[in-house]
């Protein structure tokens, strides 16, 4: 009897190890009064890829909005490739690196406005197993001018938290909108 139970649970683990490695997708959808959304979500746990495609569409109007995302596991990270296209046809794309340091991790990679501008990318975290953490991002225009930078640092001493978040925007650069639900 225990030689069986024990066949049956090697046999069952061994098969969900196979089940793992193989490719999974799954589908959502939604359908209200107002808005209809599917997402399609593709994951391979052994060539550490994830591709999401997501369409919503206000079905008062006909507008749809949709997005796309690819990620890719790599040695010392992973790459990401995003895109987003509004319901005017407007589409804003991001593409970087992350690559995992000692302590932390490293993004490098641009983007693309909806109205066309090309933007560059950078940003690092770190943190030094104390507690102690920092985080920078920069965000640069094509002509190589810091559009916008964010440096963080957190400090733990004494049972005391301490952080400072240092912020700047060059002079007539705007606030991007913030993303609202499609109407």
């Amino acid at each position: 009897m225990r030689k069986t139970l024990t066949i049956a649970v090697l046999a069952a683990l061994t098969s969900s190890g196979a089940a793992l490695a193989q490719e999974q997708t799954r589908t959502k959808t939604f359908d209200g009064p107002n808005v209809s959304a599917t997402q399609t979500t593709t994951v391979d746990r052994e060539t550490g890829t994830i591709d999401r495609d997501r369409t919503v569409t206000n079905n008062n109007t006909g507008n749809t909005a949709s997005s796309t995302l690819d990620r890719q596991r790599t040695d010392t990270g992973a790459v990401v490739s995003r895109s987003q296209t509004g319901p005017a046809g407007n589409t804003r794309s991001l593409e970087g690196e992350r690559v995992r340091t000692d302590n932390g991790s490293t993004f490098t990679g641009t983007a693309t406005g909806r109205r066309g501008g090309t933007y560059g990318l950078a940003g690092s975290r770190s943190r030094d197993g104390q507690g102690n953490s920092s985080a920078s991002q920069r965000v640069t225009n094509s002509a190589g001018e810091t559009v916008f930078s964010r440096d963080r640092t957190t400090t733990r001493s004494n049972g005391q938290v301490n952080r400072s978040v240092d912020r700047s925007r060059k002079a007539g650069a705007t606030r991007p909108p913030r993303a609202r639900r499609p109407r």
